[in-house]
């Protein structure tokens, strides 16, 4: 029966650290995904901040420049005499030199002016062309005046600078009166601003755009931006009017496609009228960390095994050392309660022989606590197990029953039991330490009945005892 036991508590044991090592991993799994992912998620966001602030420095500067122009009194002085300048060569040439000292200075591939009183289209190197509304590319132009707005951008063919790529910066330009002069303003190419985000892409591993209200990728990282609409990401699409309408924080979302899943992180940039977007894919990172957790599991789990193995084969082998540790009582080294109660139990069962149950207490023990504190009264329960111990000797056992109680049994007859206790009574009188504490003791005594268990034999002795302190103490009483 108590080798099955111990195979149960084995197997227990087993399964306990097994399945405590399984709850770790899990834990470990989900607590270092979620560090992972919150991590991710800061580093996009800051990343995107910076992104945020390198485009409002590439495309800010140019709006400034193009509204600086579009108030400076020389345009709106030579646009007012472009039809009345009698050398107007000489007059024109101090465009030219205007617009191209604009764009060597601020190293711009297109600087421009469209007169409104002669839709005629100048560039650093003369006239372009005529302004028309029957031309397509020239659309442009009517729209913006269309819209009222102060200055507007707008990605476009650069048909003066090879028909690149390249976005521009209109600016209305007023007299005094409000009256429209005409429009002005800077290109730069859009591989300028491309590049800043493929950069920043490739650093960070992510994708960067810049849309529009109507979701058009105007710009990417991965040069896909004429095919593109931010609100094809369902998760974009169900928080439309939300992103749009925030025009102050970024915007953070999770999505979730068959491919990847990861973050969407968007903010409104207010010089551009356009939204930046990030998007980072965290799917290789946290398939990543799986694959690592599961190849520990794979490596600890045999190492577990094994130093479970070297475990239970110490617990068996030091099994019956550490059962008679619990039995020993550690002040003592005497059988402690659980040993006495096997011991008497054997004897009650086994025992041939008459014998006699006691239990001894030391009178007002807790004085001497009280008085000299906790180590001097271990020093004299020790003594008093030493006293009793050396006049049992081959004549019984003795046990600690706790405290400064002592039990045991003692062999023999009455005759024989009673000269034992006396001399142990006359040894602990005459010792020197305990006279110096005024210590005595008192002693319950009965004898075995062949009826009697373990709860009923100490329950006379204890008894017995307190009939001895009933009457006063430093005696004992047989019952």
């Amino acid at each position: 029966m108590e080798k099955k036991f111990k195979i149960k508590i084995n197997i227990l044991i087993v399964a306990t650290i097994l399945t405590g090592f399984l709850c770790i991993c899990v834990m470990s799994s989900v607590t270092y995904n979620r560090i992972i992912r919150d991590d991710i998620k800061n580093i996009s966001k800051l990343t995107s901040t910076n992104i945020y602030s390198d485009i409002n420095n590439e495309l800010t500067k140019p709006i400034f420049v193009s509204l600086t122009m579009a108030n400076d009194s020389f345009l709106k002085t030579w646009l007012r005499d472009e039809e009345t300048m009698v050398d107007s060569k000489k007059h024109e040439q101090k465009l030219l030199d205007y617009l191209n000292g604009i764009r060597e200075k601020y190293n711009y591939e297109s600087v421009f002016l469209v007169s409104n009183k002669t839709n005629n289209y100048y560039y650093y190197n003369g006239i372009n062309k005529v302004i028309s509304n029957q031309n397509e590319h020239d659309q442009w132009y009517y729209d913006f005046l269309n819209t009222k707005k102060l200055y507007d951008l707008e990605i476009d063919t650069d048909e003066a600078n090879e028909n690149r790529w390249s976005i521009f910066i209109n600016c209305r330009i007023e007299d005094e009166d409000g009256n429209l002069l005409g429009v002005t303003g800077v290109g730069l190419e859009l591989n300028q601003v491309q590049e800043l985000l493929e950069s920043f892409g490739k650093d960070f591993d992510l994708e960067a755009m810049l849309f529009d209200k109507e979701g058009n990728v105007l710009i990417d990282s991965d040069y896909e931006w004429k095919k593109r609409n931010v609100f094809d990401i369902p998760v974009l699409k169900e928080n439309k009017q939300v992103l749009l309408n925030n025009y102050y924080t970024l915007d953070v979302y999770n999505y979730k496609d068959k491919e990847s899943s990861g973050y969407v992180i968007t903010r409104y940039i207010d010089d551009l009228d356009w939204y930046l977007l990030i998007k980072k894919d965290t799917t290789i990172l946290v398939d990543t960390l799986e694959e690592q957790i599961l190849k520990e599991f794979f490596i600890i789990i045999p190492v577990i095994l094994c130093v479970l193995w070297i475990v239970l084969r110490l617990m068996k082998r030091n099994d019956s050392k550490l059962m008679k540790l619990a039995k020993i009582d550690p002040l003592t080294d005497m059988l402690n309660r659980r040993g006495f109660n096997e011991a008497l139990e054997y004897m009650l069962t086994n025992s041939q022989r008459s014998f006699y149950v006691f239990v001894l207490d030391i009178d007002h023990f807790k004085t001497i606590n009280d008085s000299y504190g906790h180590l001097i009264g271990d020093k004299i329960i020790k003594l008093v197990g030493s006293i009793v111990q050396e006049h049992l000797s081959k004549h019984g056992i003795l046990a600690r029953w706790g405290g400064d109680e002592f039990t045991g049994y003692i062999y023999g007859e009455e005759e024989e039991v009673i000269r034992i206790v006396d001399a142990i009574f006359a040894a602990m009188n005459q010792d020197v330490k305990l006279k110096e504490y005024q210590l005595t003791s008192s002693l319950g005594l009965t004898s075995f009945q062949k009826i009697d268990t373990v709860d009923t034999i100490l329950c006379r002795a204890d008894q017995a005892l307190y009939e001895a302190k009933m009457q006063g103490r430093n005696r004992y009483v047989i019952k």
